[in-house]
């Protein structure tokens, strides 16, 4: 039997062994720990985006710079584009609770090739602009097929504390598609900005296989599949059941109208004010994508050692930065750094709305809670190049002022998100999830 001081030292040395153990958990720990299923979303993710960033970011220039087209006529384009991404979320997020999450995602990004080489036909035939607005529109209701069934995915393959590491390997995709996708396309556009859709269509149709093993083995489902038709009246209960994230929709909605301005209307502005080519203006975007896989990681465990409300704040802040930072550009440098700058605080910022729409959702229907996350988000997106459009031409002769209009917009949602953490105490509750 050990005498009482021989146990006193056996106890340090338990103490001394379980410190380092502890302290062997890296970065990249969170996201090894995931279901092996969230890295095929997350890489099917990377290649829808590798197609739609190829071609569509694009699509502003074309008409406005090549056709003639108005800024409020590609915003009105975007407008109803958005307002049938909208649509299109709330349906397939229903659809993938009634009928499982692969097959919604599987035929979305189906049909969605197919309208990627109708797009291209009509640009190489030089279709009236209203045909391609057309189909424009109905990419963005296709689109949308993907991202509800895919965050309920996430949602149900991720336990709570892995949830913002889960969300972040999904923006590591998105962005690894976006480093390539601009990058390319602004190096094939230079040939035929048409034959470019006919490179996205098939690359659109490889993700399929990404996401077909995730049908095989899924979780069960808390509740059984609704059954009957979806009335508006059942999506207004719900939201008045679930007060908080009905109130935080709001914000997203708000944010979506402002984060957006990245994408139509940074083209148009780097184009026609600072006269940077496609291949210019896809380089800028390939920073982005590049810097979000650089600090994707870091920004996560930053996320959980602050919580969801620091990490919307914070974030919030550096777009604002990232946006006075375009104002005073004058040229390609000055706009990468911009994204840079802006880069890194959406590496925080949008994990952070997801998590957050994860939590503060309805479990039992996660398909529908993401199907309205994306939807608002979705009306922002599409509301945001409208006004960007119509404050470009109301701003043309100095652009400058239209980035710190949006700067000033930024801080404001920070302070908002700060207000409504402190108020309802839903960010409290979250950031109360066991970390191991």
């Amino acid at each position: 039997m050990p005498m009482p001081n021989q146990t006193a030292d056996r106890q340090k040395i338990a103490v001394t062994v379980a410190i380092p153990s502890e302290r062997r958990e890296t970065l990249l720990s969170p996201f090894l720990a995931l279901d092996r299923r969230i890295w095929l979303i997350a890489l099917a993710r990377m290649i829808n985006t590798m197609g739609f960033s190829l071609v569509m970011p694009f699509i502003a220039m074309h008409l406005v710079a090549e056709r003639g087209a108005s800024g409020a006529a590609y915003g009105l384009i975007y407008l109803l584009s958005g307002l049938f991404s909208a649509v299109g979320q709330g349906v397939a997020g229903e659809a993938s609770d009634r009928v499982g999450r692969r097959a919604v995602m599987v035929s979305g990004l189906a049909l969605r090739a197919a309208n990627m080489i109708a797009i291209g036909i009509s640009v190489v035939l030089a279709a009236p602009i209203w045909v391609i607005g057309v189909l424009v529109v109905l990419n963005g209701f296709l689109r949308a097929q993907f991202e509800p069934a895919a965050g309920a995915a996430v949602t149900e393959l991720s336990p709570p504390h892995l949830r913002v590491a889960a969300f972040g390997l999904q923006r590591i995709g998105v962005n690894l598609g976006w480093a390539v996708g601009p990058a390319l396309g602004g190096l094939l556009s230079t040939h035929s900005y048409g034959a470019m859709f006919f490179v996205a269509a098939p690359i659109t149709l490889v993700a399929i296989l990404a996401v077909l093993p995730l049908g095989r083995a899924r979780p069960e489902r808390p509740e059984p599949r609704p059954k009957g038709r979806l009335s508006l009246s059942q999506i207004g209960a719900a939201l008045r059941e679930h007060r908080l994230f009905a109130s935080y929709l709001v914000l997203v909605f708000w944010g979506s109208i402002l984060t957006v301005q990245i994408f139509a209307t940074l083209s148009v502005y780097a184009s026609t004010h600072l006269g940077l080519d496609r291949a210019d203006i896809g380089l800028v975007y390939t920073v982005n994508g590049m810097m979000v896989v650089l600090a994707q990681v870091p920004a996560v465990g930053l996320a959980r050692r602050w919580g969801m409300r620091r990490s919307l704040v914070f974030g919030a802040l550096l777009y604002a930065l990232g946006y006075v930072l375009f104002a005073r550009a004058t040229g390609f440098g000055d706009l990468a750094v911009g994204m840079a700058v802006l880069t890194v605080g959406e590496v925080v910022f949008s994990p952070a709305l997801s998590d957050t729409a994860a939590t503060l959702g309805d479990p039992r229907r996660l398909g529908r809670a993401f199907g309205l996350f994306g939807l608002v988000q979705s009306l922002g997106l599409s509301l945001g190049p409208l006004v960007g459009g119509l404050a470009f031409d109301l701003l043309r002769g100095r652009p400058g002022d239209l980035w710190l209009g949006l700067a000033a917009g930024m801080i404001l949602l920070g302070i908002a998100y700060s207000i409504f953490g402190r108020v309802t105490g839903a960010f409290d509750r979250m950031d109360t999830r066991p970390a191991h």
